[in-house]
Formats: C-alpha cells, sequence, structure tokens
C-alpha cells in the first residue's frame, strides 16, 4: 500500500480568524523551537506554534469534527469525516477541517490510531496527504520522515486486524502499543517481523537503553511495547517510552484514547470544529467516560475561525485541575 495524496487548494479553503488569546499564543509561540509556520497555513488559518514536550511523555493533541448537536458520527454511517464531508451546504469546509488533521500530522512525530479505526478503514494510514505540507515537515519543521510514527493501540492485540496495510507500506514507520496478554495473542498470530518489548508495569521497569539496542540491531522489525498488567495496558507507559524514543509531538486520532488521557490529564490540546448539520443519535465522544461535575478538564479557546457560515474551527487549551472553591448547586438540577 502507497501513502495517499490529495490536492488542498489554498483559497478555496481560507478561514477567516474571528478571535485568538493573543497572550496564550504569543507565550507559546515563545516556548516553541519551532522557527517558522510554513507559509501554507499562514495562508489558510494561522500562525501555529506548539511549546516543547514534557520529559516524560510527547506533548499532545487532537482533532474531532462534531456536529451542531455534539455527535461525531451519522449512526447509518458512523465514519467521523462524514460530519463534515457530508455538510452538503459547504463541501469545501469540509475538505478544510480534513485538512486540519493533516496538518497536525504535519507537526507531529507520532499518531495515536485505534485498533477499531484500522480495522474500519481497510486503506487508513495516517500520513500527510497535502504533498505542501510533506514538504514543510522536512523544510520548516525539521522533520526527517515523510510521515509520523503510526502507533496502533489495542487492549489485548485481538481486534488488530493484522493483515492490514498499515503494516507493509514502504516508508511508514508503524509500532504497537498493547498488553501483556496482547502481546501473548500477537506473538502467536501476527505473522510481520516483529520484537515484544517488556510487559513494563511501570516507567521504573523501562530499560531504554535495552529497547534502542535491540531495535538499532533489527530496524525491519515492528516494535511491540507491552504495558500495563493482564489485559490493561498503561498509556502513561507507552508515552514515557515515545518520549525518550525522540517523539516529542503526538496527534490523538482515537476519540476514546483521548479521553482516556483527559482523565489522566495528558492531553494538551484539543483542535474541535464544528459543522452546521444535525446527527442526532447517541455516537459522541467521551460517551464511554464521564467527568465528575466537581471534578472535570476545562478548555481555553486559543483560535476561533470560521468557513464560510457552516464551519467553525477552533484550537483549545485544556486546563485540570481547577476547583471551585464553595461550590453552588442549582437547585433545578437537585
Amino acid at each position: 500500500m502507497e501513502m495517499i495524496k490529495m490536492n488542498f487548494p489554498a483559497a478555496a479553503m481560507k478561514m477567516n480568524v474571528v478571535s485568538r488569546d493573543e497572550d496564550t499564543l504569543n507565550a507559546l509561540k515563545a516556548q516553541s523551537r519551532e522557527e517558522r509556520t510554513p507559509q501554507k497555513i499562514l495562508d489558510v488559518y494561522d500562525e501555529l506554534f506548539f511549546p516543547p514536550a514534557p520529559e516524560d511523555r510527547p506533548y499532545t493533541f487532537g482533532s474531532i469534527v462534531l456536529s451542531m448537536d455534539g455527535k461525531m458520527a451519522y449512526e447509518d454511517d458512523p465514519q467521523g469525516p462524514l460530519i463534515a464531508a457530508k455538510n452538503l451546504r459547504n463541501l469545501e469546509g469540509g475538505l478544510c477541517d480534513f485538512w486540519i488533521l493533516n496538518v497536525l500530522r504535519a507537526y507531529a512525530d507520532g499518531v495515536i490510531i485505534g485498533a477499531g479505526t484500522i480495522a474500519a478503514e481497510p486503506l487508513m494510514i495516517s500520513n500527510c496527504f497535502d504533498p505542501e505540507l510533506v514538504q514543510a515537515r522536512y523544510e520548516d519543521l525539521g522533520k526527517t520522515t515523510e510521515a509520523p510514527v503510526n502507533v496502533v493501540v489495542s487492549f489485548d492485540g485481538t481486534d488488530i486486524p493484522l493483515g492490514h496495510g498499515i503494516f507493509t507500506t514502504e516508508g511508514l514507520e508503524v509500532a504497537i502499543g498493547t498488553s501483556p496478554e496482547g502481546g501473548q495473542y500477537l506473538k502467536e498470530h501476527f505473522r510481520q517481523e516483529h520484537i515484544l518489548f517488556g510487559p513494563y508495569a511501570s516507567v521504573e521497569e523501562v530499560d531504554m537503553a535495552e529497547i534502542r539496542r535491540i531495535r538499532e540491531e533489527r530496524p525491519a522489525a515492528i516494535p511491540i511495547y507491552l504495558t500495563g498488567t493482564g489485559k490493561r495496558p498503561d498509556s502513561t507507559v507507552l508515552l514515557y517510552i515515545l518520549r525518550k524514543l525522540g517523539l516529542e509531538k503526538l496527534v490523538i486520532e482515537s476519540p476514546s484514547y483521548m479521553w482516556h488521557l483527559m482523565s489522566k490529564e495528558a492531553m494538551d490540546e484539543m483542535f474541535i470544529n464544528y459543522s452546521s448539520v444535525f446527527a442526532g443519535g447517541k455516537i459522541a465522544p467521551g460517551v464511554f467516560h464521564s467527568f465528575s461535575v466537581d471534578a472535570h478538564p476545562h478548555a481555553d479557546i486559543l483560535t476561533l475561525a470560521v468557513h464560510k457560515h457552516q464551519f467553525l474551527f477552533t484550537r483549545q487549551k485544556l486546563l485540570y485541575g481547577l476547583v471551585e472553591d464553595n461550590p453552588v448547586r442549582d437547585e433545578r438540577t437537585m
């Protein structure tokens, strides 16, 4: 399987930025190691700078598109991109939504993809579809590969389509993150050359020198990182390994993983776009992972842009640990 390329015309996708949190954006720019924003991103969107990663994990950001009633898919065809693509009032805005994801892939060193996503999409590869962004990866963003590392995550390995083309695409680096039981399953069923690392129940158990040594000896083998215990992988350990391997920016393309990282205060930014359609139904982000009324993530909207009158594009910085000094309940909810 080859990496897909598409044409994204800048003039058709041009957004109108209507609000910027100048103080926060300037602070992020001052911290960033990026010297400039690629010209096409400036032409279509706005300046885009990310701060350095923490020492123990990559800096994380995700991109999703929601309907005006907060749904991320139609129940009769649950492909997420259709919320944007089926906005018949503004097809160019739908293209722009997909382009924003490609922008994040251009900045990213790695991508987290759920096993269910690649199972549902036989041609799924998280590369930059825009050739101009690929060029920007090399020339403006200091990357040395055409695409970020594709990291497939699974609880127990059984839901990974092991014959998927993602594992045989030339020029694409791939890794798998799963549990110890998932490692046993993959050891028995995965026919591609691979290496099992771990299992690691904690960060303290990880031997990065050993991981680097073995990877250098077998560069063609797909690394499989076993974390946690039983059928429950540990995302904290996986992110630690990825960070120590040099992945500083990670785009999360699994909505359930986004909410999981929020629960660990490890999701840094969300690029949430809103399409002016109404989907109804129950397919919504976070539906299986609710937060408490007294302890939940917040967000500051750093950038708000619009495309014509049918799409809103937001960049949001997530905030954690906010506590209300004197909680007051609205009597109407009691």
